[in-house]
């Protein structure tokens, strides 16, 4: 009741007759209120009348026949400790005085001293300090509530609970009827999305504009009248809004505390709720965390499955040269199988250094021009013997005059051979395998089925990401280390093109598509030169008589090889292990050409050619031909070679028959310079 209150309801607590009838007259000379007067002679009678009716003050004397002196103020105040008691008293003992005060009365007046005057002040004064009494204690209340909700939102990962708990907490704080959480529909989360969002909890009064006209006449057919809506919403993260609604059956205005208190309840299961979220995005980082280190586990341990089965096969037919006759027929099926898992050693390395790339960036596209028939039919014929030894049937159905097309003929050509070889892999003996190319507008189209083994529909995200496998179980059937399709992903997004995946599910075979831009590549050359082939020298003789080399190996072993073969060959050769010794050796006699590895220890390939290329400057030597040859294999690492004073690179694993070309070429263009020069 404020200050300014005109109707006051008081209850009287006197046994003394004509003592109430001049507080009665006291009271009904106040002209600034209208005062109701109910007088009640006993103090079980009085506390009884408190049940029955709403009193703004009590007037209350302290001698009351059914009560003892010392027990009257103790006993109203328990029944009515939200309204101001007034003691009354003949007795003006201030020892009394401070007593009723510690007991909880509002204030004590002498009988013998009343007027309306005074009897008004005190009043007023004591239902204003009983109303901020009540008011402290209630803030005090709710603070401890709050607290309390706050350690209990801590301790709690669950976002129901919490709810539940802010329920019952707004429930007997508010003294409401109903308090439920509710998402809005799609159209009231739109209306949302219009609004500022600060991820700050905003109260809205009307439940249609946020499209949740149902709810508001459910609420009205329950009889609840009157409440406000809070909405918690997130500025940056992606939380979906609720609603939470407070309803009471009776027509009330909140005031300003009540709402600061239920948008500091808002604010905590805000916190709440953004902590569950960000909890759960952690243990899906985590689990996604887990499941990679598992997947590198298991391509570790693939890959060395991978490498160790070919490496495995080339020593045990080693085993079986050591024995086998030269020219027979066990000597050369056995060099036949070497031949075929070294390949099959340097594709998977290959694989691997494409994902090193693909990783750190540094894959580069070689663009020409080049005739897209001719690129799909020899990617097509290398897989002929294994399509031939599974029986498979292979329908193409090419489209005539597909033209040429911009781009890196030697990349291209490995995502149809990745495409291909990984169809012939999953389909069974005796299947199908049909493949299409045709151009669609600017774009070239290929599309390769098969009725193989299928991929279920919860995989096929998966199939284009580096290392995974469907089945990665040591018992699979079908080895390889799932790097294939990552790589045909990579360089099609490359050319500016997609690759897309589709299986009706397991046993129901696999369609892989890709779309490439015919000549958008073009941008990157704004005057692009079609590639003319190179002319080929020929060269009459392809052994090395009378050649002088020198090699430079680390690897005693790669070394000793090196040299066999070269002699084998015709050629004199010099070697050592040693970088710094085969920089003196290069120093000290005139060789026709240098075979250098890179990778070497304290002095490297680039530096020691560099070093060579400076002292035969500074002595006015004519400059050795040079050849790396090294399993740094980059484009980065062959413009380098080329940069220090390499004349040519070449990659190991060693492939004697270019090797041999490149001498021979080398030798002979020396040779033409050198004459040159003296003419």
């Amino acid at each position: 009741m404020k200050a300014d209150t005109k109707n006051l309801n008081i209850l009287l607590i006197e046994d003394n007759d004509e003592h109430a009838e001049i507080i009665k007259r006291h009271v009904g000379r106040i002209e600034s209120m209208t005062v109701h007067v109910t007088r009640e002679s006993l103090l079980a009678k009085g506390i009884q009348a408190l049940t029955e009716k709403k009193f703004d003050a009590i007037l209350l004397d302290l001698h009351l026949p059914d009560s003892d002196f010392m027990e009257t103020l103790p006993k109203i105040t328990k029944a009515a400790s939200e309204v101001p008691i007034i003691v009354l008293s003949a007795l003006d003992d201030r020892d009394s005085t401070i007593k009723a005060a510690q007991e909880g009365a509002s204030d004590f007046l002498n009988k013998a001293q009343l007027s309306s005057e005074i009897l008004a002040r005190t009043i007023l004064s004591s239902i204003e300090r009983k109303e901020s009494e009540i008011k402290i204690k209630h803030q005090l209340h709710q603070t401890a509530l709050l607290s309390e909700l706050s350690q209990f939102a801590l301790n709690e990962v669950i976002v129901e609970k919490v709810k539940l708990r802010c329920r019952e907490i707004l429930m007997n704080s508010l003294l409401v009827d109903f308090v439920s959480f509710a998402a809005p529909p799609e159209a009231g989360r739109q209306s949302l999305e219009k609004r500022d969002r600060d991820g700050v909890p905003f109260i809205f009064s009307d439940l249609e504009f946020l499209g949740m006209h149902e709810d508001k006449l459910r609420l009205l057919k329950s009889g609840l009248r009157s409440g406000v809506n809070v909405v918690i919403t997130s500025k940056d993260l992606e939380i979906e809004p609720i609603v939470m609604m407070i309803y009471d059956h009776r027509e009330r205005v909140f005031q300003y505390d009540e709402m600061e208190f239920i948008k500091a309840v808002a604010n905590i299961l805000s916190s709440v709720m953004t902590h569950a979220y960000l909890e759960r995005q952690l243990q899906q980082k985590i689990e996604s965390l887990k499941q990679a280190h598992q997947k590198k586990d298991e391509f570790l341990a693939t890959l060395s499955h991978e490498l160790r089965t070919p490496l495995n096969i080339i020593t045990g037919y080693l085993e079986i040269l050591k024995d086998a006759q030269a020219g027979s027929e066990e000597f050369t099926s056995a060099m036949d199988i070497i031949d075929s898992n070294l390949k099959i050693e340097t594709r998977l390395i290959g694989e691997i250094l494409d994902v090193s790339r693909i990783i750190t960036g540094k894959m580069k596209l070689d663009l020409s021009f080049y005739a897209l028939d001719e690129m799909i039919d020899s990617s097509i014929e290398s897989l002929s013997l294994a399509m031939a030894a599974k029986r498979i049937h292979l329908e193409l159905h090419i489209a005539p005059q597909l033209g040429r097309m911009w781009g890196d003929r030697d990349r291209m050509r490995q995502v149809i051979w990745n495409l291909v070889s990984n169809a012939v892999k999953f389909t069974n003996s005796e299947g199908t395998i049909k493949i299409f190319a045709n151009r669609v507008g600017e774009l070239f189209e290929f599309t390769i089925e098969d009725n193989g083994v299928g991929i279920i529909a919860e995989n096929q995200k998966d199939v284009f990401n580096r290392f995974w496998q469907e089945d990665s179980a040591i018992t699979r059937q079908h080895m390889g280390l799932g790097l294939g399709l990552g790589i045909v992903r990579h360089i099609v997004e490359l050319h500016g093109g997609t690759v897309e995946v589709f299986s009706a599910g397991r046993g129901q075979g696999t369609r892989f598509t890709i779309q490439v831009p015919i000549q958008q590549l073009r941008a990157v050359d704004s005057t692009p030169v079609e590639k003319a082939p190179e002319p080929q020298q020929v060269i009459p003789n392809r052994n090395l008589q009378g050649m002088h080399l020198l090699a430079i190996d680390d690897s005693e072993d790669s070394l000793n090889l090196l040299q066999h073969l070269l002699r084998k060959s015709g050629a004199t050769v010099e070697g050592t292990s040693n970088p710094q010794e085969g920089l003196a050796l290069a120093k000290k006699d005139d060789f026709d050409v240098i075979i250098c590895d890179i990778g070497m220890p304290i002095l490297d390939g680039y530096s020691l050619m560099r070093s060579l290329r400076d002292w035969e400057y500074s002595n006015g030597r004519r400059n050795v031909s040079a050849i790396a040859l090294t399993a740094y294999v980059g484009k980065e690492d062959i413009d380098k070679a080329l940069e220090v004073g390499f004349q040519a690179h070449m990659p190991k694993p060693l492939n004697l028959p270019l090797l041999k070309q490149k001498i021979l070429e080398l030798v002979t263009t020396d040779g033409s310079s050198s004459s040159m020069a003296s003419n």
